[in-house]
């Protein structure tokens, strides 16, 4: 039987179907949360199943809601691609469903606990190069607990080998090597525990399922247009930057070979470029790139 699955969990449906089985999420949580997987509360999973209409708009952002008993309301959010302001995000999570159940005029006593996990593809935080932060409620100067009600975890999936892990994490960096890893191979090379092989199944159950593998790779269709999409529009950016000053310097009377000089760019590409802009002189910086595209042997 075909035992090879080169399902990647960084894609957001594959991360969904695999964590929401209730012994897989127990084995997750136990890791980051410190608690043994046998005292870790009944999991209700509140199942956000993603239709194609949402994998088109959320780009990459997984959001797997649960309650567990004894312990809160817990949110894993998965992003791959970077994300501007994502603390802020997280937070905004927090603070809607901390009091998202509590009715009017129900005492503050009955708000349940808010547990925010952030996996990233990304590194978000720049004081260290650590694969893993969590965040409470504490003082500036005492450190003491203000709340334990709320809580952030994050893990960035870039940092996994930039430093020695912790003996109290190497749970968690099993889990989050899983999550990374590319295929059977990389997998293989992971200690395993049965919460992981656990998950290892339920991959290879996903891969033999025609229906969501379906999904699985209209998701993954959808990353690949996404970036390849933010890509040209980087692309864009930067060369109409370029062409824009090209245009000025030849307002000034500048010549190729000057203006190549000045801006510090191939001489060929610039002569390609004013040869653009003297065909198109009426032309928006933005056409010229265009037409400078289309041009037979543009990059």
């Amino acid at each position: 039987m075909k035992k090879s699955n080169n399902i990647s969990l960084k894609n957001d449906y594959a991360f969904t179907q695999i964590m929401k089985q209730p012994k897989i999420l127990r084995g997750f949580l136990s890791s980051i949360l410190h608690i043994p997987p046998e005292k870790i509360g009944t999991i209700h999973i509140k199942d956000r199943h993603l239709s194609k209409d949402l994998l088109e708009g959320k780009l990459s952002i997984l959001d797997l809601y649960t309650v567990v008993e004894g312990t809160g309301k817990i949110n894993i959010e998965m992003q791959v691609l970077p994300y501007a302001h994502w603390d802020r995000r997280s937070l905004s999570y927090l603070a809607k469903v901390y009091t998202q159940d509590l009715k009017s005029g129900e005492a503050y006593a009955n708000c349940v606990k808010a547990i925010h996990i952030s996996i990233l593809g990304f590194n978000q935080l720049t004081d260290t190069d650590y694969f893993y932060s969590s965040f409470h409620m504490r003082e500036d100067s005492r450190h003491s607990l203000y709340s334990d009600q709320w809580e952030v975890h994050v893990i960035e999936l870039p940092k996994l080998n930039s430093s020695k892990v912790k003996e109290e994490h190497k749970k968690l960096y099993q889990w989050a090597c899983f999550i990374c890893a590319e295929g059977e191979e990389e997998r293989a090379m992971i200690e395993k525990d049965p919460y992981i092989e656990e998950a290892i199944r339920e991959l290879e159950l996903l891969e033999r399922d025609p229906e969501r593998m379906d999904e699985y790779l209209f998701r993954q269709k959808n990353l690949s247009d996404y970036v390849t999409q933010m890509e040209y529009s980087r692309k864009e950016g930067e060369y109409t930057k370029v062409i824009d000053l090209v245009q000025k310097k030849m307002q000034r009377g500048k010549t190729e070979a000057e203006i190549a000089d000045a801006l510090e760019e191939d001489p060929q590409t610039i002569a390609s470029i004013c040869r653009m802009i003297r065909l198109y002189p009426s032309s928006s910086k933005e056409e010229i790139y265009k037409a400078w595209q289309n041009k037979p042997g543009t990059d």
